[in-house]
């Protein structure tokens, strides 16, 4: 399914073009070791070795001394940032802070509430995403409960899951002025098995998630359309060898991806490698997971009702369940190469070609001519230089 994209901000880019030069270019299929690339008027223009690409006479150069240069990454379920919750107003400044990340795209995620206090929540959203506030791209909104599983509720409170209804989905995405673009249900509950062609129908991605779906279950909501599985691994009925799941479903099926949270908290290094050893890096989408406490000092805090404790690089609830991530993006493709050990040629393609793949954005998340110029110039893996979105910098 081909997703619009539905961001027309115009952002202003000088009028000149600009080369980054003596790059480690990361491209969909190969690494540029003394690579240039030239970008102008919010796209690029031209890409190769250094010795091969001509310069334009009035290009800004700046030489990035043989490290990374990458698309921006693209995060498909993050929940927060900084203090900010994406849930309401808060996603303007949300959306400035993420590209001091390597962020240019994403897609803000709620969070299981009673519907009336969640429809109010989607209608801010999508005046925020109206205004298209500067930043990173905010390409659609990914619902996250309440239609979810009580086998597998991860944080959330089971008091206010509801199986998905066909019925639901144009309340949601009338309240959301069509924003929706993925929705995170589990398929087994109720007649939610009815509700993904009704997604399809309203330009809504079906993503399985917080399920106990049987490998039947699995098989047949992968049938009717669902083509995503929510932070693999995590929330989800564990494999087994008389009753492999979900997670197997998965993992047989070439055309689902699936989203991963590498934070070295919510899936082990040998997991993970299994994973990209069985799907490759163009069915894993690695995502943050991000909640607001993201960037803030350890302690224990409210979210939206929701009691967390912050502390060694993990958030969980008092009772002991992960309750999100606190490792945004580029935390999460530094994992990925220094600590998992993933090729990062493979590291940088599941943070930016998969995802944009996964929302049907054909140009994005790549370098090549006639793509938009989102890029992240990398001092070392995890810690990004500068980043462009659209051309203009805004790191």
């Amino acid at each position: 399914m081909i997703v619009p994209f539905r961001n027309t901000r115009r952002l202003f880019v000088a009028s000149y073009p600009i080369a980054i030069i003596h790059a480690e270019l990361h491209t969909l299929f190969q690494r540029i070791e003394d690579g240039t690339v030239v970008f102008a008027d919010g796209q690029i223009s031209a890409i190769g070795p250094f010795r091969e690409v001509r310069l334009p006479r009035r290009a800004e150069r700046i030489d990035a001394q043989g490290r990374p240069v990458t698309p921006g990454l693209i995060d498909l379920h993050i929940h927060g940032v900084e203090g900010c919750d994406l849930f309401g107003e808060e996603l303007t400044e949300a959306a400035q802070r993420l590209p001091r990340h390597g962020v240019t795209a994403f897609v803000p995620t709620t969070l299981t509430l009673p519907e009336e206090e969640i429809l109010p929540r989607l209608q801010t959203m999508a005046r925020v995403i109206e205004t298209n506030p500067p930043g990173a791209r905010i390409l659609g909104i990914h619902i996250e409960g309440p239609h979810l599983s009580p086998k597998r509720p991860g944080m959330a409170n089971p008091a206010w899951f509801r199986p998905l209804t066909p019925e639901a989905i144009p309340r949601y995405q009338a309240a959301a002025s069509g924003r929706i673009l993925l929705w995170t249900f589990a398929p087994e509950e109720g007649g939610a098995m009815q509700a993904i062609s009704v997604l399809i129908a309203h330009g809504i991605i079906p993503v399985i998630g917080h399920s106990d779906a049987t490998y039947d279950q699995a098989v047949e909501a992968i049938r009717r359309g669902a083509r995503q599985v929510t932070h693999f691994f995590n929330a989800m009925r564990p494999f087994h060898h008389r009753e492999p799941g979900l997670f197997t479903a998965a993992l047989l099926d070439s055309r689902v991806i699936v989203q991963l949270i590498a934070d070295g908290q919510h899936v082990h290094p040998a997991a993970i490698r299994l994973l990209f050893q069985v799907k490759g890096s163009s069915r894993v989408a690695l995502i943050s997971d991000a909640i607001p406490m993201a960037g803030l000092p350890p302690g224990r805090y409210t979210w939206l009702g929701y009691e967390v404790i912050v502390a060694d690089g993990r958030c969980q609830t008092p009772e002991g369940a992960l309750a999100g991530s606190v490792a945004l993006m580029d935390e999460g493709l530094r994992v990925l190469i220094e600590e998992v050990g993933i090729d990062p040629l493979h590291a940088v393609r599941s943070a930016t070609w998969t995802p944009a793949q996964a929302l049907g954005l054909r140009t994005f998340g790549r370098l090549r001519p006639g793509a938009p110029a989102d890029l992240v110039l990398w001092a070392r893996w995890g810690i990004p230089e500068a980043v462009w979105i659209g051309g203009e910098r805004l790191v």
